[in-house]
C-alpha cells in the first residue's frame, strides 16, 4: 500500500489516509496531528469546502463507496510528498504517489496525478469529468 490514500466513502466525503509527511494542501504542509485522517467534500454542499462539514447528509448525496477496480501499474515509488490542489469551481488535483482505495479497502487504482470529483455530480465518480462547469459549481 503507498504511504497515502484516498478513499471515497459511501455517500461521503474523500477520506485521506496515511503518513502526514510530505503531503501538502494547498502549499500549506500538514503536521502528523493534522492529517490522519483528513475529511475532504465530494458532494459540493459544504460550507467549508474544501473540507467536508457533514452537509452531504442534509443534501441526500448518494455516491458509491465502491468504484469499479482500474489496471494500474505498481508505483515506482510508494512514499513522497502529495500535493492536494482544489481548482477553483472545479475538481480537486492530486500529484503524487496515491493510492485510490474503496470503502471497503480494495485497491481501486494506483496514481501519481489524478483529478476527484467535488461538485458531486459527474457521472464518473468518484472522479471529475467536467459536469462542474455545466452545472455552474462555485467554491468559496
Amino acid at each position: 500500500m503507498a504511504d497515502f490514500t484516498i478513499k471515497a466513502l459511501k455517500n461521503g466525503p474523500y477520506e485521506v489516509g496515511g503518513g502526514a509527511k510530505g503531503l501538502e494542501y494547498t502549499g500549506k504542509e500538514y503536521a502528523e496531528s493534522q492529517i490522519v485522517p483528513l475529511y475532504l467534500c465530494r458532494c459540493g454542499a459544504s460550507k467549508r469546502k474544501p473540507y467536508c462539514d457533514g452537509s452531504h447528509t442534509a443534501a441526500g448525496f448518494a455516491a458509491s463507496g465502491e468504484p469499479a477496480t482500474q489496471e494500474s501499474a505498481p508505483l515506482a515509488a510508494r512514499n513522497g510528498p502529495l500535493e492536494l490542489i482544489p481548482i477553483a469551481n472545479g475538481p480537486l488535483k492530486v500529484e503524487g504517489a496515491l493510492e485510490i482505495v474503496s470503502g471497503t479497502g480494495r485497491t481501486v487504482q494506483r496514481v501519481t496525478q489524478v483529478f476527484f470529483c467535488r461538485c458531486g455530480a459527474s457521472a464518473n465518480k468518484p472522479f471529475c469529468d467536467g459536469t462542474h462547469r455545466k452545472i455552474g459549481f462555485r467554491t468559496d
